[in-house]
């Protein structure tokens, strides 16, 4: 899995004056729910009008699409937005294929960065490597002897520590952590491997940018992520400001005002601990709650860990695993229970991380007893990932009403090592999106970025394809979950909308929603299914504003 930008920020530039007020879109193909029509028009950031020989007629401005292709503005249904504005400034290790080629890479930072006090670095994957095995302080001590080095695995739920870095948090003898994993080998000694609730004991005194680094890594590459289409996301980013809700939103609040930036955000919130979530229920606050531009989403609980790192907590052991191994579950039942029963009768949406089926089985299980409590599926709560999923399972998911918010790079990204952690019957019982959608469970797209790339066109393509982008040598995995080009889209439009509340106003190119809309230079249903993910996006309009404007465009922007 890999997010792939660093080498991609070329040739991308941000709304260029134009196309401001009053403007209409002529002579292109407009996706509407009632069919495909030739333009439309917009006024004061929403859709005045759509149709057909349309009347431009007091129009400040007509914009010739020449016959590219509309659609409403993509969404992103899960991302880390701060972690993937700050992986395009730290080393990634996603091109590293083994241990040597990673020590490799680490030596050739150092020297290129000698004036570093501390080391950061994120995007290792042990899965395909030849030594089979995780990196441990020991592959680190030799080349980073007395600075310290934290490097974070592609799935961000484990990380290795140099002897440095462990010295420097303090953790030389770090005992277990209930729901996390402080490794040590055969003979006792701490391997500097951490994994789900033991990283508390690093990322909260893990050297961050400042506030003012993070509103210059959004307005850097803020303009990139808008390239790509993206006119919402769903963003969980309390890691990156310390589990600070106030700080989080006053910084989205400002960024919001002072037009830095480039699309919607609302966002997931990580708070799982009893205190931390009144504390928040206290201030008021309550899902929707905010701005057009930032806005409270639901509970963010993180309930287990990846598959990739052993860490999903499973129903039956790993395949893989000698030793009956089932992964990590972050919360006792009770726990989970009381945090999700208090978000959801104080009115709070709830969006829960499971990738493992045991911890679908425990989420699945808070929500149900919450709604016995009161405001009957009302919350539209969501979960994130839902990866292994029995029919049972997915049945239940249809009973309770509870969403689904997946990401279809994954299939390609994981399908060999997903084989391996589960048997090949489990594997294939895993990541079925067609199936999701065809019980009925609402199923949003996103990337859950940095993991993968926030291109929405590659994650339709992965939807469509059940292939990596540009890969079509290798046959589809699992054919039969392969989605149509347009239930791929609905992910990531019209499904983000409803999961967010926002169904009335987004997700739908109609008279009186706002103007959030992708120009495309191609249809994704007229040219052929193996090309969806090398689309160009033409332009990006969020709320009337151009935040995307391509150098192929001549005029009009």
């Amino acid at each position: 899995m890999n997010s792939g930008e660093s080498e991609n920020r070329e040739g991308q530039t941000q709304g260029r004056g134009g196309l401001r007020g009053d403007y209409a879109l002529v002579n292109g193909r407009v996706h509407t729910p009632l069919g495909v029509v030739d333009a439309l028009r917009v006024k004061a950031g929403r859709i005045a009008a759509v149709g057909s020989n349309l009347d431009t007629s007091g129009a400040r401005e007509v914009f010739d699409l020449m016959g590219r292709t509309v659609f409403p503005g993509f969404t992103d249904s899960h991302m880390h937005l701060m972690s993937w504005l700050e992986s395009l400034e730290i080393l990634d290790l996603t091109p590293c294929r083994s241990i040597s080629g990673l020590r490799a890479a680490l030596r050739e930072y150092a020297e290129a960065n000698p004036d570093k006090d501390f080391y950061r670095a994120r995007g290792w994957n042990e899965t395909s490597w030849p030594e089979h095995r995780r990196p441990t302080r020991h592959d680190l001590d030799d080349i980073f002897p007395d600075k310290p080095v934290v490097l974070i695995r592609v799935c961000g739920h484990v990380a290795v520590l140099n002897g440095a870095a462990m010295r420097f948090f303090g953790l030389g003898e770090a005992e277990p952590v209930e729901g996390g994993l402080a490794e040590r080998d055969e003979h006792g000694e701490p391997t500097g491997v951490f994994a789900e609730r033991a990283l508390s004991l690093i990322y909260g005194r893990l050297p961050r940018p400042s506030l003012d680094e993070m509103r210059e890594m959004l307005k850097k590459y803020g303009p990139l992520a808008a390239s790509f289409g993206l006119t919402h996301v769903n963003s969980e980013d309390m890691g990156p400001f310390r589990a600070d809700f106030r700080k989080l939103l006053g910084f989205f609040a400002d960024a919001a005002r002072d037009g830095t930036l480039p699309f919607r955000v609302r966002h997931q919130l990580n708070m799982p601990r009893q205190d931390v979530l009144l504390d928040f229920l206290s201030d008021g606050l309550r899902s929707g709650d905010g701005g057009p531009m930032s806005q409270v989403g639901p509970l963010k609980l993180v309930c287990d860990g990846s598959l990739g790192g052993h860490t999903a907590s499973l129903l039956e052991p790993y395949s893989d695993s000698p030793d009956g191994d089932r992964g990590i579950a972050s919360f006792e039942q009770e726990e989970l229970n009381q945090l999700v029963r208090m978000a959801h009768t104080s009115g709070m949406q709830v969006a829960t991380h499971a990738i493992g089926d045991g911890a679908l089985e425990m989420c699945l299980n808070a929500i149900e007893a919450a709604q016995g409590v009161g405001r009957p599926m009302q919350m539209r709560h969501q979960i994130v990932h839902a990866q292994i999923a029995n029919d049972a399972q997915l049945d239940r998911m249809k009973r309770l009403r509870v969403g689904a918010m997946v990401q279809p790079m994954f299939v390609p990204s994981d399908r060999d090592m997903a084989v391996e952690r589960l048997g090949k019957e489990r594997a294939e019982r895993s990541y079925r999106w067609k199936t999701m959608i065809k019980k009925g469970i609402l199923t949003s797209g996103g990337s859950d970025a940095p993991i993968e790339s926030p291109r929405p066109l590659w994650g339709i393509h992965a939807a469509v394809n059940r292939q990596a982008p540009g890969d079509d040598r290798r046959e589809p995995w699992m054919p039969a979950e392969r989605l149509t080009i347009g239930e791929a889209i609905a992910m990531y439009t019209w499904a983000d909308a409803w999961q967010s509340g926002n169904e009335q106003r987004r997700g739908e190119i109609a008279e009186g929603r706002d103007a959030d809309l992708v120009i495309l230079d191609d249809d994704p249903f007229l040219v052929p299914r193996s090309d969806i993910w090398a689309i160009g996006v033409a332009m990006t309009i969020c709320g009337g504003r151009v935040t995307h404007a391509s150098s192929s465009l001549s005029g009009g922007v």
